[in-house]
Formats: structure tokens, C-alpha cells, sequence
């Protein structure tokens, strides 16, 4: 229970109409600071009383990362909302935590830059939850994860004190670089309030081309042709399997044919921009794939709400969300080369143990990343922890790979964290939030162990 006292002192820093009592599920107080002096006075109170902390940004998250109990103190983000400087000649902005990805990229493209994270969620993740999960998406093949696109960062540790490396040198080799141990940390080493992000100039045109193929390895021939041709235009690669395609297409397309014929095995969605030289985007993907037998089939954008709709139909998970009682999701990382082996393993483990089981998948080709949605309708006992162990089990028999390539860990995958880390690894990771967390307040139902541990409990 928290205590009127403490909520009290919230409210001196940041005034009653900040401080809500949370009658739903989660957090029993929710705290809303509306800077970063705010947020570091509220977690010196938190970490004098040790009481448990979360941050809330825009709650896209996939791995239950924000879900606590009532006698967790929610820590949001979302005042932190303004976009404070954009240099033109550095190429970076300087936001707050709580800006959405949509503000951001709305905001540099009207200056004639970009910023190269992006994502389904774009309208409702925000900047400091997309630093601290690591956020990827459609563009990684181009522009990197988060990691690669942030210059700097000011954090809030969990006894209050500030970091702020704001300055977006690109060349700076005096000791540690600081904000990289925040990036990915899942607000489990402190909380970010400002971050300092790079741009490249706006691209004049885009264009995207849907291909059909009958196998995965058709796929990684033309991923091979893509990469050697288009070189830096190449801005995204997205593999879908015939299910997922039929799933979402048919949803997009409502009542309307589906660009491509849906019965084919592979599905292969790549986007293309215009060169430094200005050679059309279109030109270029063209004569990228002169040759590519293996292309069975194909539909080219000829118009931006062409476009739109192909890209509709790879971001449409949400359409396979809806069409089972129950659906869990997947995000498992590997090499390109191992995805048909390991999605047949997957499909043999799933028939054998989960009759009624739907997988779907999907995800970022050249990453090595698949996505798995598999729907069941919860007719069969412990389904949750024997589907886990379909999709997990068979990851052991490939390296490198990862239980999540791009969504975190949160709660979800905790349990699992030792599939893709080390016992070592694991002792380091606890002794650095030892180190920077020592009474425990930051997203303490987060909990890292190792095998060992896991099978004493």
C-alpha cells in the first residue's frame, strides 16, 4: 500500500493533477514529471523508501515488461513530450523521452530529414522505450537499431543523480561510452529522459516491390541480389510465410484481390530509395532483379497508396491477433541461412504437441529475424508453456540465436534468458544493476538468472 505521505511528496514535486491513483490493473500510482529534475527528485524519494519503480512510455511493449502489481509506483513519461533542437549541420534533434516515433519523423521530414528507426507502433511508442528495448523494425537493413541511430542520452539513475551526455560528438574516446549500458536495459539501470538522435537527409522517392517464391532459399538468392546492387538504397527487406500473407492480405484487402496471388510458400517485400546520385528508386530495384529467375510472381507499387497498401499487408499482425481465442508472439533471431530448417523443426514440434495450433511468421530477412504469432484456441492444457517450448526447444539447435531479437525481455522471456546468454554473462549483467540500482527500485519483477537458478525454483 502506498502511503498518503509519499504520494504527498509526489505531488509537491509535481503538482496533484500529476499524481493519479491507478484503479486498474498495474501500478497503484502513477507519477507523470515534467522534467528531468522532476523525475530525478521522485526517484531520490523511491530510493530512500526502497519502494518499486516502473517507467511507462507509450505501453507498445510485447513482453509484459510494465505489468506489476499495485505497490509499484508508475513512473510516466509522458510530459516529457517536446522536441527541444534540431541541428541541421550535425544532423541530429534533441527530444524528450515521451515524444512519439510518428512526432519525430513528422517533425524532421518537414526540414528535409529522417530519422531511420520505424516501426508498425510508430504512432504510439515513444523515444525513450524505443532507447530501452533497442527498438528495430522494417529499416534495420539500412539505418541499424536504435542503438546505431542514438548519439546521446541524459538518464536518471535510480538514487536520483543525472547522466547527461548530450553533446553528439561523433568521435569521443575518453573511457566508457556511458549511454550504450542504457540502450536495450529495459529501464532496469535508469530512467531515460532526453535523447539526442541521428538523421540523414529525406529521400526524394521511394519504391517497393512484392515478390511470390516458392522456397526460402529463393528468397535469400534475391536478398543476396538486392545487397550487391542496390547497396545503400536498399531501406527494408520483409520475408512473410503463405499463412501470415493470407491472414493479413486478405484483411487489408477487405473484399478486393490481394496484389499477388496467395498460394505460394514465400513472400518477399523490399523497398528501395532513390541513390546520392538520384537514379529513380524504381530504376534501381528494376535492374537489381534482371535475372532473378526464381521469382515467380511480382507486383510493383506504381503509386504512394500503392505502396501503402503492400506495406499495410506486412505490418497487419494485428488482423492475426484478432482471429484466434488466444495468440502468442514470437521474436527469435538467427542467421538467414538457418530459417527453414528451423521453422520446419518448429512446424513438427507445434503438430505433434499442439494439434490445433496456427503458425504464422514473418519478419526482417536480412537481419535474421523471424516473427512467430501461433494462434491455438485454449483448448489444450499448459498450451502457453508447451508452445514456448516449440519454438524455444529447437532455437538451442542453432548459433548464434536469440530468444528476442528486437522486443526485449521484459517478463515474458525472463525465464527463457538463458537460452541465448551465457551463466557468466548473466553474473555480469546483475553485477553492473547491482552497481548502478543497489537497493533494487528500477523494474524489480524484472529478475535475470541463469539455468541454475531457474531449476531450483
Amino acid at each position: 500500500m502506498i502511503s498518503g505521505e509519499v504520494k504527498g511528496q509526489f505531488e509537491m514535486i509535481v503538482g496533484g493533477k500529476n499524481v493519479l491513483t491507478n484503479k486498474a490493473t498495474g501500478p497503484g500510482l502513477i507519477v507523470r514529471p515534467g522534467s528531468t529534475e522532476e523525475v530525478a527528485q521522485c526517484l531520490s524519494i523511491l530510493h530512500s523508501r526502497s519502494l518499486p519503480v516502473v517507467t511507462l512510455g507509450g505501453l507498445t511493449g510485447l513482453v509484459r515488461g510494465t505489468d506489476v502489481s499495485p505497490d509499484f509506483i508508475g513512473l510516466s513519461t509522458e510530459r516529457l513530450n517536446k522536441i527541444e533542437n534540431l541541428d541541421p549541420i550535425r544532423k541530429q534533434v534533441l527530444v524528450g523521452a515521451g515524444v512519439k516515433l510518428q512526432e519525430v519523423h513528422s517533425y524532421v521530414a518537414e526540414r528535409g530529414l529522417r530519422y531511420g528507426v520505424d516501426f508498425g507502433a510508430r504512432g504510439s511508442c515513444t523515444i525513450g522505450g524505443n532507447v530501452a528495448t533497442n527498438a528495430g523494425g522494417n529499416s534495420v537493413v539500412r539505418f541499424g537499431m536504435t542503438r546505431a541511430n542514438v548519439a546521446g542520452l541524459e538518464v536518471v539513475l535510480a538514487d536520483g543523480s543525472v547522466i547527461s551526455d548530450l553533446g553528439g560528438l561523433v568521435k569521443n574516446n575518453v573511457g566508457y561510452d556511458l549511454k550504450e549500458l542504457f540502450i536495450g536495459s529495459e529501464g532496469t539501470l535508469g530512467i531515460v529522459t532526453r535523447a539526442l538522435l541521428k538523421l540523414v537527409r529525406a529521400t526524394a522517392g521511394t519504391a517497393s516491390l512484392l515478390m511470390a517464391l516458392n522456397s526460402v532459399e529463393d528468397a535469400l538468392m534475391v536478398m543476396d541480389m538486392l545487397q550487391a546492387k542496390c547497396g545503400g538504397s536498399l531501406l527494408a527487406l520483409e520475408i512473410m510465410w503463405n499463412r501470415y500473407f493470407r491472414a493479413a492480405g486478405s484483411a487489408v484487402m477487405n473484399s478486393s484481390p490481394p496484389p499477388l496471388s496467395d498460394t505460394y510458400p514465400v513472400y518477399l517485400l523490399a523497398q528501395v530509395e532513390e541513390s546520392e546520385e538520384g537514379t529513380p528508386a524504381e530504376e534501381i530495384l528494376v535492374n537489381a532483379l534482371v535475372g532473378a529467375e526464381c521469382i515467380a510472381d511480382s507486383a510493383l507499387a506504381q503509386t504512394t497508396e500503392q505502396e501503402k497498401v503492400l506495406w499495410a499487408i506486412r505490418d497487419g499482425s494485428e488482423f492475426v491477433e484478432r482471429s484466434h481465442p488466444s495468440v502468442l508472439s514470437f521474436d527469435v533471431g538467427m542467421w538467414p541461412q538457418h530459417y527453414s530448417s528451423y521453422v520446419a523443426e518448429v512446424e513438427r514440434a507445434l503438430k505433434r504437441r499442439i494439434p490445433d495450433a496456427a503458425p504464422y511468421y514473418f519478419g526482417h530477412l536480412a537481419d535474421g529475424n523471424v516473427h512467430f504469432m501461433i494462434g491455438h484456441d485454449r483448448t489444450v492444457p499448459n498450451a502457453t508453456a508447451m508452445i514456448e517450448e516449440c519454438v524455444y526447444g529447437p532455437l538451442s539447435h542453432y548459433w548464434p540465436s536469440s530468444i528476442s531479437a528486437e522486443h526485449g525481455i521484459g517478463q515474458e522471456k525472463a525465464h527463457h534468458l538463458w537460452r541465448s546468454r551465457s551463466t557468466s554473462e548473466i553474473a555480469v549483467m546483475n553485477k553492473i544493476r547491482k552497481a548502478l540500482d543497489p537497493t533494487g527500485v528500477l523494474n524489480r519483477h524484472i529478475q535475470y538468472h541463469s539455468l541454475a537458478v531457474y531449476a531450483r525454483t
